[in-house]
């Protein structure tokens, strides 16, 4: 990677100050200014998911792209009021290939104007259908399309086919569309009720009633390596009489070097910083270090563990999850099954909907395993949400394992049903628009 270019920082002298400023090659990203300053008076195409899906756009080598942008609709189009499964399913497909991990502008390299053009018409089909059913995924990944194409329309250089009049007016366009829906939603955002919370909700420390019955189950906790969390659980469950067999530190060997992304971490409000150190894994912890899925697997098998407890870790292969007697248990920061996947605080303000944490039983799906337990957290203070949702993950992966070495089994099961909502990582300007809500601050007209 080298240092950002002009391009990178385009526009980011208009933004006020972010913490997630406009980086176009690394993420990319767009300031609105910039698309709305572009010349042309073009209607913005709309395409269909049905015709999307069948062109596979999500392929940069996708055929005929010159006739689906040929044969995109302009001008007043009568738009459905909820997502087709061709829309879902498209949207799963764009979200989980590799175009949008940053840096972005590797993975787009390839992108040619054509299926730029076809992205184009088919983030103005989701920007209408994110404004006519409310989810705001589908206007998510329209910002995710619209910056890849201005992030190549960029790179072309000039009298290329992407400074082309036809291509200009219709990132021109498209502009218009996102200012529009970016307007409401900052409208929206503006005018939430936050209540107040009265009560004081601890995340200071772990607390549990101490465990007085011989211990039933073998405990081992599998942890992204250094992670603090890990320590703070290991230490608040030896405190409470939980013995944990081993603390399996994940470390793989091969790993993509850090890009400073604002992809890299998950929306919450802004917070002070964390000046106490945590606590480390107490001495009586064993602790090992695993670099693959075989080695963890391994790990697991050789301390016997009747039960795993995640924490800060990536999906993890089926072996692995077979390799406990009786399961592994998950503490997700979303509502299951209506907040499955990435940057589940975010997505829940967005939509209005309360925070909730669960506790559920790891599978190969992500997040679809059965629910165990579940923690509403409250939204105020916003400055502490941060570590509140964090302590209520760890807390309900405690009362799980507490449970389990109590009686020797797992807790009762609510399974999910085969259908729920994922979702994706948040777009840098939704999480700009985050930042300048209510949600943001403890003041609550501070965000208007």
């Amino acid at each position: 990677m080298t240092a950002a270019s002009t391009t990178e920082q385009a526009g980011a002298h208009r933004q006020p100050a972010t913490r997630h400023p406009v980086r176009v090659n690394t993420d990319g990203d767009f300031a609105l200014d910039d698309l709305l300053a572009l010349p042309g008076t073009e209607s913005a195409r709309k395409l269909s998911a049905v015709d999307a899906i069948s062109a596979a756009v999500w392929r940069l080598d996708a055929a005929d792209t010159a006739d689906l942008v040929a044969n995109s609709r302009t001008g007043a189009v009568a738009e459905p009021d909820m997502p087709t499964g061709y829309d879902a399913a498209l949207l799963h497909r764009i979200e989980t290939s590799r175009l949008f991990r940053p840096p972005v502008q590797d993975h787009v390299a390839a992108l040619s104007p054509d299926l730029g053009a076809a992205w184009l018409a088919l983030a103005a089909h989701w920007i209408a259908l994110s404004r006519a059913c409310g989810d705001l995924r589908f206007l998510n990944v329209a910002c995710k399309l619209t910056g890849a194409v201005w992030l190549r329309h960029r790179m072309g250089g000039a009298g290329s086919a992407w400074q082309e009049p036809g291509l200009t007016g219709q990132l021109a366009a498209l502009g218009r569309l996102l200012n529009e829906a970016t307007e409401q939603l900052r409208r929206r955002l503006a005018d939430r009720v936050l209540l107040t919370e009265h009560t004081v909700f601890a995340d200071e420390a772990l607390r549990s009633v101490r465990v007085e019955h011989p211990v039933k189950a073998r405990i081992v906790v599998l942890a992204g390596s250094g992670s603090r969390s890990a320590g703070r659980l290991a230490t608040a469950a030896t405190a409470a009489g939980l013995p944990i067999e081993t603390v399996c530190w994940y470390a793989p060997s091969f790993t993509e070097p850090p890009v400073s992304s604002n992809y890299a971490n998950a929306w919450y409000p802004p917070s002070e910083p964390d000046l106490e150190a945590a606590p480390s894994v107490p001495d009586s912890v064993p602790a090992t270090t695993a670099q693959s899925w075989d080695q963890v697997e391994s790990a697991i098998r050789a301390a016997d563990a009747d039960v795993v407890l995640l924490v800060g870790m990536p999906v993890v292969p089926a072996r692995v999850l077979d390799a406990a007697t009786l399961g592994v248990l998950n503490a997700h920061n979303g509502a299951l099954p209506s907040h499955r996947g990435m940057d589940a605080v975010g997505w829940a303000l967005l939509h209005d909907q309360p925070i909730v944490c669960s506790l559920h039983i790891a599978r190969p799906a992500v997040d679809a395993g059965e629910i165990v337990a579940t923690q509403p957290v409250p939204i105020t203070p916003v400055s502490t949400l941060a570590a509140r949702v964090k302590t209520t993950q760890l807390r309900l992966l405690l009362d799980g394992a507490t449970h389990v070495a109590t009686t020797g089994s797992l807790p009762d099961l609510t399974p999910q049903p085969a259908t729920g909502t994922q979702f994706y990582r948040l777009h840098p300007h939704l999480k700009r628009l985050l930042d300048a809500s209510p949600y943001a601050h403890d003041d609550p007209l501070s965000g208007r």
